[in-house]
């Protein structure tokens, strides 16, 4: 069979629910919609990430196995060595591997660059030599257009346009070489503080009650202040409410159009590629006293968007998926014999639960953070590993020895006693499903540069 070349595109932060792919008031992604309606292609509406934040999703999209199997679950955490990636196995089946990636969490300090031949990290001190010249200036001919414009403070700008020129540039190489091309693409322009590049504030600016201007204060200050708003319960009127949600979708508008011109590109010169496109976590914005992706493993942070493109006769709909389940499929359409211990081909039908799980290190470092602005708060987040297991119609989460039952949509009135039977067996399933993936967590620790720190920092991580 010939060896297909493979275009992975996660896009930050993304919540199915706002989604041009769920019948959101706002077309947010017509690009992932207009590839959702090829007929090689099959959305998923129900495909559940791994983790609820970057680094563990991320590891667990690289490595196809689960976030108790490969430990990389805290701020500190990186990939073991002992755990092969999927870009090195595709290597040593002739690939060409490369990834883009414009945030810490992927990045060689964790581990997630293993395997990759050429791997970009874009910040502030690599743009000029991962981009290339001409690539700066083109950007910089448009920062009016793909960024902020003329501004020092960094938290304001994208850098999305020269992701996805760096990612569209492999792409053209590749048609010009013989090796069938693994190619990963992170865009992360739709993190928070939703600051949208000026060229696309228009999209949905109709819909604010404040204007544009005031609309991007409220963004920017709920960014720099996740925490003391979270302790001081989210204190936004209906119209600052309104600023947050109009603005993160805008940034959504945003990085779609960035994906439709690699998927355009990858069409352009490639010869029947398989693309996915999906997400990394969704975000809070509200639910549960949150915002961001922390703390919970609410559906708002775990329901991420899934569109694979090239997979002839594959029925997408409301069954249950995980990111893994597509590094599977592939292997098995492509013959390529990959390990993706985490993964279930989703040709073979519907995988019986959907397992998200959440670190207790970075928990409770959150909840500390919280408290210090209020000590009243935070005591409903339990501090420890949180291993969350959903089904169509429940879902059921285990945090030191707690449990909680949700029926399905409700996820605020626990029945785990009122249920006790139904409890029971999600109880059994858990005890399964870790004994078969759990492992300690990682001990290897990821070393951040003092540049690495500030990102980081500036995205709300330290």
């Amino acid at each position: 069979m010939p060896r297909r070349d493979i275009i992975w595109i996660t896009l930050e932060s993304v919540r199915q629910d706002h989604t041009s792919l769920s019948g959101h008031e706002r077309d947010t992604t017509p690009n992932v919609r207009r590839l959702a309606a090829r007929s090689d292609s099959a959305a998923f509406s129900n495909c559940f990430a791994h983790g609820i934040w970057t680094r563990t999703s991320s590891a667990s999209m690289l490595t196809g196995s689960a976030p108790a199997s490969h430990g990389v679950l805290s701020f500190d955490s990186k990939l073991p060595a002992d755990i092969k990636t999927v870009p090195e196995q595709l290597s040593d089946r002739g690939y060409r591997t490369a990834a883009v990636s414009p945030i810490a969490q992927v990045s060689e300090a964790t581990g997630l660059d293993r395997g990759f031949d050429d791997f970009h990290y874009l910040t502030r001190g690599t743009l000029l030599e991962e981009a290339g010249l001409r690539s700066m200036v083109r950007y910089l001919r448009q920062i009016h257009h793909h960024s902020a414009g003329l501004t020092m403070d960094t938290k304001k700008h994208s850098i999305g346009y020269l992701v996805a020129e760096i990612a569209t540039r492999h792409i053209r190489q590749r048609a010009d070489e013989d090796d069938p091309l693994f190619l990963y693409v992170h865009i992360g322009d739709s993190h928070h503080p939703y600051y949208p590049p000026k060229g696309w504030r228009e999209a949905f600016v109709d819909d604010l009650q404040l204007d544009l201007a005031a609309s991007l204060s409220v963004a920017m200050e709920m960014s720099d202040r996740l925490i003391e708003q979270m302790a001081a319960g989210l204190p936004f009127s209906d119209a600052e409410w309104n600023a947050i949600e109009v603005l993160y979708d805008t940034a959504i508008r945003y990085v779609d159009s960035l994906a439709g011109t690699i998927v355009d590109t990858a069409r352009s010169y490639l010869d029947d590629p398989i693309v996915v496109v999906t997400a990394d976590h969704g975000e809070l914005l509200g639910e549960e006293g949150c915002l961001a992706h922390m703390l919970v493993a609410n559906t708002a942070v775990t329901n991420v968007p899934l569109v694979i493109s090239g997979l002839e006769g594959l029925d997408g709909g409301d069954r249950l998926v995980q990111p893994a389940d597509v590094l599977k499929t592939i292997s098995n359409r492509c013959e390529l014999s990959l390990s993706v211990p985490a993964g279930q081909d989703v040709s073979a039908g519907e995988r019986a639960v959907a397992v998200t799980q959440r670190g207790g290190k970075r928990a409770r470092k959150k909840i500390d953070q919280i408290r210090d602005h209020d000590p009243e708060s935070g005591s409903h987040f339990c501090p420890g590993n949180l291993t969350s297991v959903r089904t169509a119609d429940y879902r059921y989460q285990r945090c030191n020895g707690q449990e909680d039952l949700f029926v399905l949509p409700d996820e605020t009135v626990d029945r785990a006693e009122s249920e006790p039977a139904i409890t029971e067996r999600f109880r059994q399933v858990t005890d399964e499903w870790l004994a078969e993936h759990a492992r300690e967590e990682s001990t290897d620790r990821a070393e951040f540069s003092a540049q690495m720190r500030r990102q980081l920092e500036d995205l709300g991580y330290f």
